[in-house]
This record gives C-alpha cells, structure tokens and sequence, in this order.
C-alpha cells in the first residue's frame, strides 16, 4: 500500500525540527513527511496530499515564497511540550511570569494552553515588542524563543517548542484513513509523555528524598565505582567503591571538579569526550575497565569503573549459563550449504543485515533453512555474546504462548509457579529472540509483540511491572504474509515493524544445482560413504523439492537405511518416490496426487495418523476416536464427516473397513501416501 504524504511548513528552523520529529515519531511508519521553513526559504512549487502549517503566520508568509497545492491544506493547533511543563509546577504560587514568543497572537494561544492544562498558579503576563514590564518581574518563559526575551529577566526558562496537539494529529489520521488499532496507537505514544509528566510530578512532591536515600545505598553497595559529572564538570555522584579507588572519601569528591579529584589527564580525557563505550586503564596498580555513557537529557556523563579480573569472570559465568541452558546459536553461514548464485547473495545479504540493530523478517518454503540463517546472523552479529532464544509459534496454544513469551505473576492461573515466570523476551535480554511461523500467532498476542517491537519493554501477564528489555527480533514465517494480512488476519504495523530488514530465503527448485553438493554433505555428515548411481541423482535433479531441503536430508537418510548393497540404486528410494517417476501407474493417478485444498490435506492426514496410532498398538480405529483426535489436532471433524471421509479413502486403496470390532485399518499404500503427505508439510 503507497503511503500518503504530508508536508510541514513552519517559521523558524528550530520550530521545523521540533515538530518534524514530532510528527516522525507519531506518523514516520504510516506517512511520507518533509519538512520547509520560512527562515530557510524556498522558491518553487510544492505539491502533496497534505500541506501542514505550523502557524497562520507561516501560511500567509508562505503563500507568498511559491505556489502551493494540496488536496488538504491544515494550520495546526499547538500545546506547550508537556515534557518540559515541570519546570513551571516548581515556580512559586502567584509568582509574576513573563511569556514570550515569536508573535502576540501565539503567546495568547500558549497562556490559554497553559490554564487548561491545569497550569494556572501563576501569573501570566504576554510579551508584547517595546512594550513597557512591570520591574517586579524576574522570571519569563519561552516556547523555544529564549534569544526574545528581555535582558533585564533574570531567569529564562526554555519549555521548549510548542507541539501540535491531538486534535490536530487526529485529523491528519482521519485524512488518510488509518484504521482504529492504528490511531488508538498513535493516541498512546502522545499521552505517553503526559503519564510521564504526571508520574515525575508525583515522585518529586512525595518521594524525593526518600529516593534520592535509596539510590545513595544502593550505590554504595555496587561493587563497581560509579561517577558522575554534569555540564560544569562537578562530581555530583562518587560512590563508596570508586572512592576506595582513589583513596579519599565520598564526601572530599563530590561537589568538586573533576580535575580536582582524577589528575590522569587520558582518563578525564575518556570520560568527558570518549567515542568508545569502554576502555581499559590501570589506577593505582589496579586494572580497571572504564564503562561511560552520556545522559543527554541531564547534560550529564555517568561512567563505571570495573575490575578487569570482575568483568571477564562476569563474562565467562553468563556463557557457561547460556551454554547450559541452551540459549545458544548452533550453527553459522559456514553450515549454509551452496554454490548456486541465489543462495551465495543470500548469504552475503544476511551478513550485512546482521551488523544491524532492527528487526528482521525471513521468508521462505517450508524447509529452506529459516533457523539456519536466523542462528547464523546472532553469531555474525554484536549480540553474539549474548544469548539466542529460538521459539516456534505454532507449537503454543494462544494463551501458552503468551506466557512463554512475556512470562507470568505468581497466582495468575491454576498451577503457575511460585514466585512467577521469566518470559523468553526476559531471558533474551542482551541477545536475540528468533519467532519461528510468526504467520500463525493470533491477533492479540501480535498487539503485545509490536508493543515489544516500539518500547522495548514487557509486562508479564497478571502483572503491572514495565520490565525494559534489550532484545532483537528476528521472525520467519512460510506464510503469504500480504494475503495475511488482505484477510485481516496480519497487522500491518506488525508487519513493518518486523519487516524493517527482510531476507527472502530461494526454495531448493531454484537452485537445482545444488542437490549434487547437499547431497554429498548429507551423506557425508551421516558418517558412512555409500556412493550413488548417477542416475538416481538426475532423478533427484528432476524433483520440484516441496519440501525443499528437508524434504531432500529425509530422502537421503531414508535410502541410506535401507540401501543393502555398496551403492545406493533406484531400488532404495521410498515407495512414494518410485511412484512419482512412474507416471503411468496407478498409485501416481491416486493414490500421490494431493488433495486440491489444504484443509483436505490436513484432513486426510489427521485421520490417517490416528488410524495409525491404533493399529500401531494393535486396536482398529473407531470413527469416535477419530474425531476425538481431529478436536485435539484443532480440526475437529463430526463421526458422519469422518464416516465420508473413510469411504472415499478406501475407495482408493489407503484403508479397510471391517464390521464391529474388526474396525478400520491402514494399508501399506495408505502408511506411503501419509509419509508422502507428511513430506510435502514439514
């Protein structure tokens, strides 16, 4: 689907940033967005399905730069960042403020903001050029237009520039015609911050101090050294563990500058303007990994200082624990096997894709090695260190699965375990998660899977704690995803979410020169080298491989069991195979041609195994044990359809029907045409 497109015109530059990435973060995934402004100027034509106006101001000025058309022209309605709204609630009640912006009429429109958010302790006064201010004044505040301000304020506060409101952001939804789960969306990322907001408000009236106590413990009590420095380069954190480094007292640190208390100049060098994450220094006859990062919001470098011998032991424990239970790749592109050209630039695609960050979405056949290439990218990637977790989505009941994935409380459901449960997402922190025929999960755990994908963060079911996560997905499916989702039975946002980096995986039927070279491998890897007579290769040449790869490794190890001579001959394929190079016979006009439906299939399948069970433990089949099996299997079928069903499969040979207790019973033919259905959906 082509997505619609929208351009924004704005005055200021700054302005244009600030609401271009606004409306990215909203819209980026469901609209094609630019950005024009006033300062920066323009001078030809500009055409879109939406033209959108930061101001009447910067429409009328625009207006006059170029000629512009739209199918829909918007000026949109602004409200104050509320991120930045705490900074007002700390004023004083009744205090005199001075509001200042760009032009009278947006300075009005933003004191009307501000009363109904609910805002209205102070007193507002609006900025009018050359106007003369009450000297008792000493406080303004700016929507991003701080240089405006008299110079005579003594404090200038900066809430950053107005953003569009909702109505506004809802319009342009209605416009393009997104659906409801998309808009219900977009309404939580923009209320977002106004929780956020709220949850500040709450923690800095009632819990600060109490906080701010906890966090000094708890700091104290890491065993790496912790600092941290803001804009001014003042220590304002140097834990218990850090200062035993250095050999002074918390109290002789903080405050001071950081020059004051590090003197190796490479180090305050590192902290203060390093590139790299981590680096390696010895302090005082100590050898110590130095970890920073740089709070872009506080202005702030926080850094961690870790004991070399700590952190390769730390390293080794979470190795041995992924090994031990299994949350490991297994394989690597060297087990790809192929020289054909497709799976060659495959291949090199995967490697590039694996260097990358985002999601990715594998399609293929059923057989064609998803997980192979899904392991594979993990160890070429930089998570190959931490640990890989493959799940298969059609193997769990909906509700299973979800608690596989996102974990439970204890007490959620009757026989939870004490204490609750890691979900996979949890125990795929700092690796990756591979979500095998993600075609086939339901539309409400797809709601909580792109919840994962956007905030990279889990809530267990039955609890209300946010757990953050750092895990990458990477999802393969044999399914039509875009039929899929034509039938409502895919999310679009779920699909690209996923789809950001997609690898299309070629069946063996186009890469036919390959089966020689599988072939071999397969043999080979078997551990006994019985040769092929070169006619049966060419018979393997001429299969269309259904089930690809697969398909082929079970062929091979079929008539490597049986092959009673020194080299494997036509005799040793399966009886189905045989079949299937005899067009003549009969077995190939019935008994393998496959039923013309999927449902059909799965039918005949379903029946056929439990036919099979039975007679396996020396008991004929009822058709009420029949049907019990297809209820279980999720295809339930009634004792008259399977009575139907029966008959025609004895009318070809696959069954016998007995009276009473004699019961039915599958046939040789019909034990070779259930492996050859079972063959063809794998």
């Amino acid at each position: 689907m082509v997505k619609m497109s929208l351009t924004l015109i704005t005055g200021s530059v700054k302005t244009k940033q600030a609401l271009y990435s606004q409306l990215s973060h909203l819209l980026g995934d469901y609209l094609s967005i630019k950005s024009y402004s006033i300062e920066e100027g323009f001078d030809y034509e500009l055409k879109d399905d939406i033209i959108l106006y930061s101001s009447n101001e910067a429409k009328i000025e625009s207006e006059k730069m170029a000629p512009i058309h739209a199918k829909n022209v918007m000026v949109g309605k602004r409200t104050p960042n509320h991120e930045n709204l705490d900074k007002l609630l700390r004023i004083t009640r009744e205090t005199k403020v001075l509001v200042v912006n760009d032009d009278y009429n947006s300075t009005i429109e933003l004191i009307q903001s501000l009363y109904q958010l609910g805002i209205n302790h102070l007193d507002y006064f609006p900025y009018k050029l050359d106007q003369v201010y009450y000297p008792d004044i000493n406080i303004a505040i700016s929507p991003g237009e701080t240089h405006l301000c008299p110079h005579h304020i003594n404090e200038v506060i900066d809430i950053g520039v107005r953003l569009f409101d909702m109505t506004t952001i809802l319009q342009i939804v209605e416009y393009c015609h997104l659906d409801k789960a998309i808009a219900s969306l977009i309404s939580e990322k923009y209320i977002r911050n106004i929780i956020e907001l709220q949850r500040k408000l709450i923690l800095a009236e009632h819990e600060t101090k109490k906080v701010n106590e906890h966090i000094q413990n708890v700091v104290d009590a890491v065993d790496d050294g912790i600092l941290a420095i803001d804009k001014f380069r003042t220590i304002t954190v140097f834990n218990d563990r850090l200062a035993a480094l250095y050999q002074i007292t918390t109290e002789n640190a903080v405050g001071k500058k950081i020059d004051q208390i590090i003197s190796q100049q490479i180090i305050k060098e590192f902290i203060l303007n390093g590139e790299e994450e981590s680096k390696f220094f010895t302090i005082n006859n100590v050898d110590i990994v130095i970890y920073r990062f740089f709070i872009k919001e506080e202005d702030r470098v926080v850094a961690t200082f870790k004991s070399v011998n700590q952190a390769v032991e730390i390293e080794k424990t979470a190795q041995r624990e992924f090994r031990n239970q299994g949350f490991y790749a297994r394989y690597d592109f060297d087990d790809i096997i192929g020289e054909h050209q497709s799976i060659v630039k495959c291949k090199a695609i995967a490697k590039k894709l694996a260097v990358a960050e985002h999601p990715i979405l594998i399609q293929g056949e059923t057989g064609t090695g998803k997980e192979l290439f899904a392991h594979s990218i993990h160890q070429h990637s930089l998570r190959k260190n931490g640990p890989f977790l493959a799940v298969n989505c059609s193997a769990f009941t909906e509700s299973l699965l979800e608690s596989e994935l996102f974990g439970y409380e204890e007490g959620t459901f009757t026989g939870a375990k004490k204490g609750g449960k890691k979900g996979l997402f949890e125990m795929a922190d700092g690796g990756t998660i591979f979500l095998d025929e993600i075609g086939d999960i339901s539309l409400n755990v797809q709601s909580h899977l792109l919840r994962v994908l956007q905030e990279q963060e889990i809530r267990r079911i039955g609890g209300r704690k946010i757990i953050p996560i750092n895990v990458r997905v990477i999802a393969a499916t044999n399914k039509n995803i875009q039929q899929k989702i034509s039938e409502g039975a895919f999310r679009t946002d779920l699909f690209y979410r996923l789809n950001v980096l997609s690898l299309f995986i070629p069946p063996l039927r186009l890469r036919r020169s390959d089966i020689p070279i599988l072939t071999k491998h397969f043999i080979t890897k078997s551990g006994k080298w019985i040769p092929m007579q070169n006619d049966v290769l060419e018979d393997l040449m001429l299969r269309d491989w259904f089930g690809n790869i697969r398909e082929l490794k079970g062929m091979i190890d079929y008539m490597l069991t049986v092959c009673d001579g020194h080299i494997i001959s036509k005799n040793d394929f399966p009886h189905y195979i045989l079949s299937d190079f005899n067009e003549s016979s009969d077995l190939e006009t019935n008994v393998f041609k496959l039923p013309t439906s999927m449902l059909e299939l799965k039918e005949h399948i379903i029946i056929l195994k439990a036919i099979k069970q039975c007679n396996d433990s020396g008991k004929s089949a009822s058709r009420e044990f029949i049907s019990n099996s297809s209820k279980k299997s999720g295809t339930f079928l009634t004792t008259q359809q399977i009575r139907l069903r029966l008959d025609h499969l004895e009318s070809i040979g696959f069954i016998t029907k007995g009276r009473g207790r004699a019961g039915t019973k599958i046939t040789t033919d019909g034990v070779d045409y259930l492996q050859h259905l079972m063959s063809k959906t794998i």
